[in-house]
């Protein structure tokens, strides 16, 4: 089961007012375990990146709009913590929230929760637009904004 649920932001410090909180479910399946028999590291980004772009699919700024208008997020740095083993057939819920400063940078907040709404990890997710044909940063619009949750 996957999917997205909105929700408005009551948080007050470092997540604007104005941003949404977006929910993804998903149920942990055996390709994404390692060795140890539990969600390998490398697998949370695969995860945490399938999540923003539900996000974006939703609003219709998905793959296929990146591609006709040559414009699309990038990420440009990452802290990821680990708190908590995920195994195989848990119930995982991955929050975003996003932080919007200045005119070109933008913050994702994400954090995944077991079935106990137990915190298993956290990252923060500092991205930008990128236009790919100039290949430079740039800042987005109003429709992008509201894409991101603003």
């Amino acid at each position: 089961m996957s999917g997205y649920k909105e929700n408005r932001s009551n948080s007050e410090s470092e997540i604007s007012e104005k941003s949404k909180e977006f929910s993804y479910q998903f149920n942990v399946s055996d390709d994404l375990l390692d060795e140890y028999n539990h969600v390998n590291n490398a697998r949370y980004l695969d995860l945490y990146e399938r999540a923003r772009w539900d996000i974006l699919d939703i609003s219709s700024f998905g793959r296929d709009h990146v591609k006709k208008s040559g414009i699309g997020p990038v990420i440009l740095e990452v802290c990821v913590k680990f708190k908590r083993e995920i195994k195989l057939n848990q119930n995982i819920t991955i929050s975003t929230k996003s932080k919007i400063e200045g005119n070109r940078i933008f913050f994702f907040i994400q954090e995944m929760k077991n079935e106990e709404g137990k915190v298993c990890s956290t990252a923060i997710f500092k991205g930008a637009l990128f236009n790919l044909k100039t290949r430079k940063i740039i800042s987005p619009d109003n429709h992008w904004l509201k894409a991101l949750g603003h």
